[in-house]
């Protein structure tokens, strides 16, 4: 992996700026992966994507109180959706202003600004002091880092004896070299870093400090959200270039690029602590 491989906030943060308006187009408000429990489930887009949700809430530990950190929170969906389950007090994280603006009204309209807010931040340095919070929960945010730096500043702030809860895609088997080469070109397409095998994937979260106590593979239930997205895109190409002008044809193209659909692009759940 190379460093050029890697996007800078900057990348992230234009790339959103763009991505937001289309991926709620063609998915959801919500901008995390759907979950559905087996090929009858009908739950819709917004359903699979609060199921995908509570997996990472049941994998949070004690949910009677603390201090969460939600690294690269969107807009919020998926933090509220904690925030209503559990008695924490989070703090949502971004480096897209637009994003943070909509968060932070959307929880004063559920009026949980009292205990959710939501802040400008660089993931890799994080304005929070050293031993800060319970919990992180970095949901979909390392696609778009240094794997490894991302980590360790999350460690950094975790107190002892916390827990991040991660939610990623992963390479869950060896691709072709075509294959990979066109995976490599989505990634650059989406502003988002290499994925792993799993067996690397383990290493990078053991070289970041942190003990890893689960790795789920869960990508049969997820993978429906790939064919979502390319149905709705095929169904409304037209329409949506005529409404935002031919400048968003390269993220259309993006979104529905071939290798969205290879199989050997998986998904992941993972549990790690900070011990000491």
């Amino acid at each position: 992996m190379t460093d050029e491989a890697i996007p800078d906030a900057d990348e992230t943060a234009a790339f959103y700026d763009i991505a937001n308006q289309i991926i709620s187009e063609l998915w959801d408000d919500n901008f995390h992966h759907g979950y559905w429990d087996s090929d009858e489930d009908q739950s819709s887009n917004r359903e699979a994507s609060d199921k995908l949700t509570d997996l990472l809430i049941e994998r949070s530990g004690d949910l009677s109180s603390g201090t969460v950190l939600d690294v690269g929170c969107g807009i919020g969906l998926a933090t509220f959706r904690l925030a209503e389950h559990s008695g924490f007090r989070i703090t949502g994280v971004s480096n897209n202003q637009k994003q943070l603006d909509q968060a932070n009204g959307l929880a004063a309209e559920r009026g949980l600004a009292d205990r959710v807010k939501f802040e400008f931040a660089d993931a890799l340095e994080l304005p929070y002091a050293d031993g800060t919070f319970d919990l992180v929960w970095l949901f979909e945010t390392l696609p778009h880092l240094d794997r490894l730096a991302g980590l360790r500043e999350v460690k950094r702030v975790l107190k002892p004896g916390g827990r991040v809860v991660i939610a990623d895609m992963f390479l869950n088997r060896q691709p072709s070299p075509e294959d990979l080469a066109l995976v490599r070109e989505h990634e650059a397409m989406t502003a988002a870093a290499p994925m792993l095998l799993e067996h690397d994937y383990r290493d990078v979260v053991r070289e970041s400090g942190l003990v890893l106590s689960e790795f789920k593979d869960v990508s049969p239930n997820t993978y429906r959200t790939g064919l979502c997205v390319n149905k709705a895109l095929n169904e409304r190409w037209n329409e949506l270039v005529e409404r935002y002008s031919e400048a968003i044809v390269p993220m259309l193209e993006a979104f529905n690029a071939p290798a969205g659909l290879l199989p050997e692009i998986g998904y992941l759940l993972a549990v790690a602590r900070k011990d000491g």
